[in-house]
């Protein structure tokens, strides 16, 4: 198949896939707007839940920026903490233009700025991403196989085998992630080159990326909790839920290029995974999509408009072999 022959099927399919979330949200906003309206009128929000929940999410980016900075290892380029998370925060302001790809060009041009190839830093960063939507979808099986009803009929014998599959997924990674990358490339009609990444690299990256995303649903239970009336159960036995709905629903969004930030997506999906699995009734799910889009988005966007405010990242000075070349 020809290169632009696959690409206009790529468009097409997310072309598609748009129309049918788009629909599928409308017709869940005007069947739930009342129930949604009557959540609206008794929303009071608890502030100290709603904080907590924000420091955690905080944390996990913070997490995320030095996961990054260990690979850049992988490209022998270096960066500050502080100086990567400008560079991060600034550029993941990108998310919100559709196609995903200027985030990653403004990591590499931001970078330059700080002696590191743009290929080291737009390489290293997709290299996160990838071991962070496979860490994402190990998780969200492990976690969704852990809120299965394990006295029904086979819940047992599927959890495990999930689990079995999970565990052979994440130790064939480092011969895997080359393949995965090369489909990728396929897929997007961009080229992907990786350097060869040590296994250690790659472990590190997977494990930092998990652990950020038990905390992001460990930070959504905490804002559902703050947001909604009436939550059930003790928040340690309803957290695995919540990774699983909460990494779902936010791999969904962003794996769907067309969309800016995963908007209408993630809320879709969490308006359909939380009722199913007990989380919430539709018109709370509603409720909570939308709150959750609004507190992502300042949690996102603000530090990245403060950096921006803090002033450029200066350029390093120039050293004599640089001037020789």
């Amino acid at each position: 198949m020809q290169p632009a022959t696959r690409k206009r099927i790529w468009l097409a399919a997310q072309l598609l896939f748009g129309a049918a979330i788009v629909a599928f949200a409308v017709r869940e906003l005007v069947q739930q707007w009342a129930g949604a309206e009557r959540e609206l009128r008794q929303l009071s929000p608890r502030w100290t839940a709603i904080g907590l929940s924000s420091v955690i999410v905080l944390s996990s980016y913070a997490l995320l920026i030095a996961a990054w900075r260990g690979m850049l290892g992988a490209w022998n380029a270096s960066l500050t903490f502080g100086d990567a998370a400008h560079i991060w925060f600034v550029s993941n302001l990108g998310r919100w233009i559709p196609g995903k790809i200027w985030q990653i060009a403004a990591m590499g041009a931001m970078a330059r700025q700080r002696g590191v190839p743009a290929a080291a830093a737009a390489g290293s960063s997709i290299v996160v991403n990838l071991a962070s939507i496979v860490s994402g979808f190990a998780l969200v099986l492990l976690t969704g196989s852990s809120v299965l009803d394990a006295s029904a009929r086979g819940g047992r014998a599927l959890a495990m085998l999930l689990v079995a599959g999970v565990t052979t997924l994440l130790l064939v990674l480092p011969a895997l992630l080359p393949l995965i990358a090369r489909l990728a490339a396929r897929v997007t009609g961009r080229p992907i080159a990786l350097p060869r990444i040590p296994a250690r690299a790659l472990w590190l990256a997977v494990t930092s990326t998990a652990i950020a995303w038990l905390l992001y649903g460990t930070a959504f239970a905490l804002f559902t909790r703050g947001i909604v009336v009436g939550s059930t159960g003790s928040l340690p036995g309803v957290v695995p839920a919540f990774v699983a709905v909460y990494t779902g629903s936010y791999l969904a969004g962003y794996l769907a290029l067309f969309a800016p930030g995963g908007i209408g997506v993630r809320e879709s999906v969490l308006i359909v995974m939380m009722p199913a699995l007990g989380l919430a009734t539709p018109a709370q799910a509603l409720v909570i999509g939308l709150a959750s889009r609004l507190w992502l988005t300042v949690l996102e966007v603000v530090p990245g408009l403060l950096f921006l405010a803090w002033g450029p990242l200066r350029r390093l000075p120039r050293t004599t072999d640089d001037a020789a070349t």
